[in-house]
């Protein structure tokens, strides 16, 4: 499963000066570190949901981490909630009067952090499934189709995180060094 990645644009977007520029700073600085307390509630909740996850496609029992799940689900809930924190203090830079690319780049992020928020959705119903049938004696199917959900949504986010980074690359002067900063 992919994490949230975010390219550092802050020193690239302080080097034009002006309001809308500022402010396009500001909100990637804000979203630079509601994306880090959500990579750390993320981990938390990573760490249980591989775990069960492995073992539910081995077949063995999960039912002994009932606590362990739930704290996964309120970790992943908190992370939900610093992601979409960072989706809002992008969603003002496409009213700004910057660079084209700056506005391409919150937008590639936007649709990233959307699509990371539907597969952790998705993943949040798995937990619930699982605290309702932790051996997953009814629901082992259900649940394995809901794992490959979660992993086809991640992996949609990663291409927009990944196309965001290559737009940052390609343009420099604009968005930053290019530099990919990785939480967890």
């Amino acid at each position: 499963m992919a994490l949230i990645s975010l390219l550092a644009l802050a020193a690239g977007c302080g080097r034009v000066f002006g309001d809308p520029q500022e402010e396009a700073n500001r909100a990637i600085s804000r979203a630079n570190e509601a994306i880090a307390e959500h990579n750390r509630h993320f981990e938390r909740a990573r760490s249980t949901y591989e775990e069960v996850k492995q073992r539910i496609e081995s077949g063995e029992d999960p039912s002994g981490e009932r606590e362990e799940i739930r704290r996964a689900r309120e970790s992943m809930r908190e992370a939900r909630d610093s992601l979409r924190e960072a989706r809002r203090a992008l969603s003002g830079v496409q009213e700004l009067e910057v660079d084209p690319a700056v506005k391409r780049y919150a937008r590639l992020l936007s649709e990233a952090m959307e699509a990371q928020l539907a597969a952790e959705s998705r993943e949040l119903d798995f937990y619930e499934l699982l605290e309702e049938d932790p051996a997953l004696e009814e629901n082992r199917e259900r649940a394995l189709e809901i794992l490959e959900e979660v992993s086809r949504g991640y992996e949609r986010a990663e291409r927009s995180y990944d196309a965001a980074r290559e737009l940052a690359e390609s343009n420099p002067e604009v968005l930053g060094s290019g530099r990919e900063r990785r939480g967890g």
